[in-house]
């Protein structure tokens, strides 16, 4: 089964791999992680409100941000690679 931070690290490198500029929304890491590890999207379950993977998404985008590689974009959830 794979784990939370496998998850984060799939889409922290999907991240990395955006032409510098390139705008993207959460969303498209979202569909990423559902198209590319669709039995651990559903290994990892749902919380509460939503699939815990849509988290680990999230969390990778904060990784991100604060390692300099993206920045918010105009709309909320948008951002752009640097």
């Amino acid at each position: 089964m794979i784990k939370r931070s496998e998850l984060q690290d799939a889409a922290l490198t999907m991240i990395q791999g955006l032409r510098k500029g390139q705008v993207f929304h959460v969303g498209e890491l979202y569909r990423f992680l559902e198209k590319e590890f669709p039995a651990e999207c559903q290994a990892r379950g749902d919380a509460q409100w939503e699939p815990r993977y849509k988290n680990d998404a999230r969390w990778a985008v904060k990784k991100a941000a604060i390692a300099g590689i993206i920045v918010p974009a105009a709309q909320h959830g948008e951002w752009q690679r640097v």
